[in-house]
């Protein structure tokens, strides 16, 4: 029974006052539609708590907010939503229950940088985002296959009276280089996967490396397409992967990096070159990763209830203290590849990596319709629908991640907003709650930028949807000069106030978050063996996964379960809503709120072997059943007789349609060019010989600049 402890004084106090800043994503939007957008979910939320809450808008005392600097008409939205509400709950006292009663004043306030961003154009935004996206894939699939974080690092780190000697211990070992060849081979591999099983049959082919290669070459016994191929593969990653070890070593060294390796543009032109003449394979070859994609998160969702841990993947890291030149850091062990290989978004990543050239292809397609007079209002009209995507939210991210100048206007605007309210009187705290690419934008802002002496306020940050994983695998393409965009909080000192929480929350169904948490952010200020117990760092995110639904993205604003209340009582008075308590998994790894551990043993953090993997074995084997499953299934649908009517239907409105056509235009009229076959089979002799001696060229390139290092060493 709790035991009211109310005081008179506290019924009467006038209420305090929070700021809630609402941080929107990407998107050409008017301001305060993310603050509309979020009081649809919120002020139910509120409702719940207090029947008698009000709800207005607030004109007077705010004539001094300062527009954005770059708003065209210099006109902002002077004046603030208030939430004037009370809420009464329990909390735990010592050994004893508290019931408390809180008044407050919450000020709504959507953060609007719109008017910060610069315009771009479609194909600028698809080259940038190539960069990105073939960067992350890249270097990911080199990471999940051949990781840096050791159990032998772990036992070098950890040694008595051993001197870490960067740039040595790691970077020199053999199978660090072996690990990038063999990943830049598979990469090389993966790129041509969609034709790879046609390449050795298919006529063009052959016929474009017997008018191409020697005949010395092409009549060799065994010779074929797909070996050629990989033979190819086998010889171009020698210089990415002596580049990419070089340049490690000397960031590893000396901390001092301009740029990192990305894939180079002529991947982009072979698989645009492969679209053009194989679509059909291509489009089934997406719809297969597509399906690989679903049946995994599928698999995952089923059994995830399972898992020993509750909300993320972070489990699998092992966390330790070592020390190095004299300061106490932080190291982690992965697990081993093969369950790194499946857990990671390699699939979804992959399928970003091959979908991107069908967005050049329509871009230009989109441009020959629009400078044609008969198609051209189609064209107009497609072209509405690109920029949409591609210039309406692609440029808010690309722009943000690659232009220092856009970056430092959008971020500046968050910060504006941010030390206004914390200047303003009777201000007690502030909330942030961003979406989407409002993340990248106020982590950079809260962590990284904003004065330390403003963040005594900040009470809560909550990520929605967020980005942020794919913007910190991309860091190293970002800037020109390479620097630690995006690094987990622990890399600089806080000053966030005693009950500071980060919470951030994804889906199953949510794309942007590539169906994980934030595990990349988890960090630990104590593990042994130097401390007793572990802790997990002020600024370290809680991840929550909340319902799969249809909305995906948008599922959020309205998840009046996870997101909405919890945060109501949160901004009420409410420390630790019960909502946002983690599901106590079994024994292994659960961190209580305040980030600590109250096991002191390491072997009490580090679950068994089987412990650790045995819910991805299960996932795997679950995933493989959906798969053969998936499969049987749909021939037995195609031998069903209402089957066969949909597609009989369709067979005949082909046949018809093609017996007009030929009407028309019959195969033997003397008007249809005899040559056209030939001069197809030209072009794409000469794409595969410009594809070629740029692959050629940027691997002397590479070599080059692989060398030049080593001699600057």
């Amino acid at each position: 029974m709790a035991k009211k402890m109310t005081s008179k004084n506290e019924k009467e106090q006038e209420a305090e006052i929070d700021v809630i800043l609402i941080v929107k994503g990407a998107g050409e939007q008017a301001e305060d539609d993310h603050l509309n957008i979020f009081l649809r979910g919120f002020w139910p939320a509120i409702k719940s708590l207090d029947k008698s809450a009000t709800l207005t808008q607030l004109t007077t005392g705010f004539e001094d907010y300062p527009p954005s600097p770059h708003n065209s008409d210099g006109k902002a939205h002077k004046h603030v939503t208030e939430i004037r509400a009370r809420h009464q709950f329990e909390e735990k006292v010592g050994k004893g229950i508290q019931e408390r009663q809180t008044s407050r004043r919450l000020w709504l306030k959507e953060s609007y940088w719109e008017a910060e961003t610069l315009p771009s154009g479609a194909l600028g935004n698809l080259s940038r985002e190539w960069s990105m996206a073939s960067f992350v894939f890249a270097n990911m699939l080199r990471n999940a296959v051949f990781t840096r974080n050791t159990n032998w690092l772990k036992d070098q780190r950890t040694k008595k009276n051993f001197v870490f000697q960067r740039g040595k211990t790691p970077g020199t070992r053999f199978w660090d280089y072996f690990g990038y060849y063999f990943s830049y081979l598979l990469l090389f591999v993966l790129a041509l996967l969609p034709f790879i099983n046609i390449l050795s049959t298919v006529t063009w082919f052959n016929e474009a490396l017997q008018n191409i290669l020697a005949d010395e070459i092409f009549n060799l016994p065994g010779f074929n397409g797909l070996l050629f191929v990989i033979c190819t593969g086998a010889v171009w990653a020698i210089a990415p992967a002596l580049e990419h070890s070089v340049m490690s070593y000397q960031y590893a060294k000396y901390r001092k990096l301009k740029s990192l390796p990305v894939l180079p543009n002529w991947a982009l032109l072979a698989l645009i070159f492969f679209l053009v003449s194989e679509p059909l394979a291509y489009l089934r070859f997406v719809l297969i990763l597509l399906a690989l994609q679903t049946s995994l998160v599928i698999a995952r969702g089923l059994l995830w209830r399972f898992r020993t841990y509750a909300n993320s993947d972070v489990d699998i890291a092992e966390y330790y203290s070592y020390e190095e030149d004299g300061r106490k850091l932080m190291g982690k062990v992965d697990e081993v590849f093969l369950t790194r290989l499946f857990f990671t978004p390699l699939i979804y990543r992959y399928l970003i990596f091959i979908t991107l050239p069908i967005g050049f292809i329509g871009a230009l397609l989109v441009s020959l319709l629009k400078w044609t007079k008969f198609l051209g209002g189609i064209g107009a009209s497609l072209d509405k629908a690109l920029n949409v995507m591609l210039v309406g939210y692609m440029d808010d991210v690309v722009n943000y991640a690659m232009d220092p100048a856009q970056s430092n206007r959008v971020r500046s605007a968050v910060i504006n907003d941010i030390v206004y309210f914390y200047n303003k009187p009777g201000v007690k705290r502030i909330h942030v709650v961003a979406h989407s690419q409002g993340t990248p934008i106020s982590y950079e802002a809260l962590f990284h930028f904003l004065d330390k002496k403003y963040q005594d306020k900040i009470f809560t940050y909550t990520t929605i949807g967020s980005v942020l994983s794919y913007y910190h695998h991309a860091r190293g393409v970002l800037d020109p000069v390479y620097y630690e965009r995006f690094p987990v909080s622990v890399s600089t000192k806080q000053n966030f106030p005693k009950g500071f929480k980060w919470l951030n929350f994804w889906n199953f169904s949510d794309p942007i978050t590539e169906f994980y948490g934030l595990d990349e952010y988890t960090y630990f200020e104590q593990a042994p063996p130097l401390d007793e117990k572990f802790a997990r760092g002020t600024a370290s995110p809680t991840n929550i996964r909340t319902k799969t639904s249809l909305e995906n993205h948008g599922e959020y604003w309205n998840n009046l379960e996870k997101f909405t209340t919890p945060l109501a009582k949160r901004t009420l008075g409410e420390l630790r809503p019960k909502e946002w308590n983690p599901d106590i998994g079994e024994k292994g790894g659960r961190f209580s709120d305040k980030g600590t551990d109250t096991r002191k043993k390491s072997a009490d953090i580090a679950p068994t072997w089987w412990q650790r993997y045995r819910h991805h074995l299960a996932v795997v084997a679950l995933w493989l059943f959906l798969l053969i499953g998936a499969f049987f299934a749909i021939r037995w649908l195609i031998a069903l007789p209402v089957v066969h009517l949909v597609s009989d239907y369709f067979e005949r409105l082909y046949r018809n349609a093609l017996g007009v056509f030929q009407f028309y235009f019959p195969p033997e009229d003397a008007t249809r060019p005899q040559q056209l076959d030939a001069l197809w089979s030209q072009i794409l002799d000469g794409s595969l010989v410009m594809i070629g001696v740029w692959l050629f060229v940027d691997w002397i390139s590479q070599l080059g600049r692989t060398f030049g290092l080593i001699v600057k060493k």
